[in-house]
């Protein structure tokens, strides 16, 4: 029975959308990791979150940790982005990314692919790609710590998912209703149950 850690970044607060108030990313982050959870375990996943509370906020070496820790058979940091406070079109900027774990390319790319897709499907946003961050000077080292402390810790298929911009009109409204959260994460689920043959 595969182990799905599922990340929901930040923390209740974390990150208001500037869109609309009384969303914040880290709280919307919550509710859709509830629902994929709930779509996994149904599937027949063990699911474990680092964030057991909407007002819990681990640090990234404890959220990465859990998954290593627990023999994982993957970690996926759910996210909403949102571009520099200096970017110009700040508000038009829009789409969902992939980042993952270099520690594994050859099973993480396809899977990456995949998760990014279903979610651009979901959204009816832009692909903004899949995509490594890597430690300055390293080649071989994530950048990003829930990846990177994630993958040190044993589960190298770790991910990162931008759920499109918290600060994007067409986004955020996404991300902000309860049928839109359903519906990534049914897509997710679907991905993830493909991937594992479940």
């Amino acid at each position: 029975m595969p182990l799905i850690v599922l990340d929901p970044g930040h923390g209740e607060k974390g990150n208001p959308h500037t869109t609309k108030a009384g969303f914040y990313e880290g709280t919307q982050n919550f509710i859709l990791a509830g629902k994929l959870r709930s779509k996994l375990e149904a599937a027949g996943f063990t699911v474990l979150t680092t964030r057991e509370s909407v007002t819990d906020d681990p640090s990234l070496e404890e959220r990465g940790r859990l998954a290593g820790e627990n023999g994982a058979d993957m970690f996926i940091s759910i996210h909403s982005n949102a571009p520099g406070a200096n970017a110009p079109n700040y508000s038009e900027v829009c789409g969902s990314e992939v980042f993952y774990s270099v520690t594994d390319k050859e099973w993480n790319v396809p899977v990456a692919r995949k998760l990014n897709a279903a979610v651009v499907e979901a959204m009816q946003t832009k692909d903004r790609g899949i995509k490594i961050r890597l430690y300055p000077e390293r080649d071989d080292v994530d950048y990003y710590g829930v990846i990177r402390h994630s993958a040190q810790s044993g589960c190298k298929h770790a991910f990162l998912i931008e759920h499109g911009f918290h600060t994007n009109p067409h986004d955020s409204s996404v991300l902000q209703s309860d049928e839109g959260l359903e519906r990534i994460a049914e897509a997710e689920a679907r991905v993830i149950c493909e991937v594992f043959r479940m």
